[in-house]
């Protein structure tokens, strides 16, 4: 008898049922695991940066309406302007203190003031034109310098303005005199 019993036990090539309920629930674990924390990633939009400028625009629908991005007072708070209404921008920002830069007419870059809207200073002035276009600009924060196309490019992080530069002019025989294409 008990050879028999040792032939069961070492030619056993089934689970018991204990064991596939354990790696049931272990594999129902890291799946609920792994399922909730991609969830929780795609949920949380991303925070607007110069690099997503354009693209976070287009995102909320602007990509046929001309339309106007601005930010006031250090690029602290933000508005759309569509319409002839003004909204504050709701997302988040995180485009930092700004510098722009637009190509003036002896070829080299010039810092841009754009003044004050309602007693606050105006720090960036986005475009956004029926056919996708934008303005054509370069933009200095603490992250970079960025040159963003007025073309359906996306922005180019360079190394300094001048780079910068070069990459304006290599496009310059494709726009208009203000550097934006409509």
């Amino acid at each position: 008898m008990r050879s028999r019993r040792r032939l069961w036990y070492e030619g056993r090539l089934a689970f018991s049922l204990l064991e596939l309920m354990i790696v049931i629930i272990l594999i129902s674990l890291v799946y609920a695991l792994v399922f909730a924390s991609m969830q929780q990633k795609q949920k949380e939009p991303k925070a607007m940066q110069i690099e997503n400028l354009k693209s976070t625009l287009l995102e909320q629908g602007l990509s046929h309406a001309k339309a106007e991005f601005f930010c006031l007072d250090k690029c602290q708070k933000c508005y759309l302007y569509q319409n002839q209404e003004t909204t504050e921008y709701e997302g988040k920002l995180a485009l930092g203190d700004l510098t722009v830069y637009h190509m003036g007419s002896d070829g080299k870059l010039e810092k841009i003031d754009f003044g004050r809207y309602q007693d606050h200073s105006v720090c960036l002035r986005f475009k956004l034109y029926n056919n996708g276009s934008s303005s054509q600009m370069v933009i200095q924060n603490k992250t970079g310098t960025y040159y963003l196309p007025a073309r359906f490019g996306k922005p180019v992080k360079t190394a300094s303005i001048e780079e910068a530069e070069t990459l304006w002019l290599k496009r310059r025989d494709l726009l208009g005199d203000s550097g934006e294409y409509y």
